[in-house]
């Protein structure tokens, strides 16, 4: 079985993440593609929305679309969310599954920072995709990794390899999303019809702390 990650704080979760997942399943062949809700994200600061809103909109979206499924491990964990135990914790769940952790690109050359990141490709191999509108820059630790770990061709039979899909994405942020919501402006072109009225409905992202640095 092949299952990929894709972690996120999806605050909120938007058409970006969805075209992402569903680009590297299609692109790659995987089964599901299980979208980890960060509960305390440790390179983040904290959300602007309720986690359990946050799991909400995640749970709708996934209902909406075939071979997406809404994963609260973190959630459930509690603490702050590292992807080595994560991945720990669904290997224990998943024993013979091929784990495939998609990532961006700008995320992915931070990878030395993560907690116990010479451990990640032992549970997984790494997807990376790219950014729109950003070019990562990567150490010269990263790049080593990547000569010694990055397949040109998939292994769909195993772990430890680095993959790089070039593939479009779609060029959307989660802040951007909070701004328009704080502003009074419509976000129904950005997220789900779900997410859109539960946004509305629950009254998030009104005081959008972004807005007012840039009014004041």
């Amino acid at each position: 079985m092949l299952i990929g990650l894709y972690g996120g704080t999806f605050d909120p979760v938007h058409i970006g993440h969805v075209h992402a997942a569903d680009s590297v399943r299609n692109f790659l062949g995987l089964d599901t593609v299980r979208l980890v809700l960060n509960s305390q994200p440790a390179h983040k600061s904290l959300a602007y929305a309720m986690t359990a809103h946050r799991w909400a909109m995640l749970e709708a979206v996934c209902a909406n679309n075939d071979g997406l499924i809404a994963d609260d491990i973190e959630v459930r964990r509690g603490g702050h969310s590292y992807t080595v135990d994560t991945l720990s914790m669904i290997r224990s769940e998943f024993p013979r599954a091929v784990l495939c952790w998609i990532v961006g690109e700008d995320s992915f050359a931070t990878l030395t920072s993560w907690r116990q990141w010479e451990k990640l490709l032992e549970y997984c191999n790494l997807v990376v995709i790219p950014r729109p509108g950003q070019q990562a820059r990567f150490s010269e630790q990263i790049a080593a990794l990547c000569r010694t770990h990055e397949k040109a061709c998939f292994d769909a039979s195993r772990n430890g390899q680095i993959v790089r899909v070039d593939l479009p994405m779609r060029e959307v942020s989660s802040t951007a999303i909070r701004q328009r919501v704080a502003l009074g402006q419509g976000v129904d072109d950005l997220v789900d019809a779900d997410v859109a009225q539960y946004i509305h409905r629950n009254k998030l992202y009104k005081d959008d702390i972004t807005v007012r640095e840039k009014t004041f």
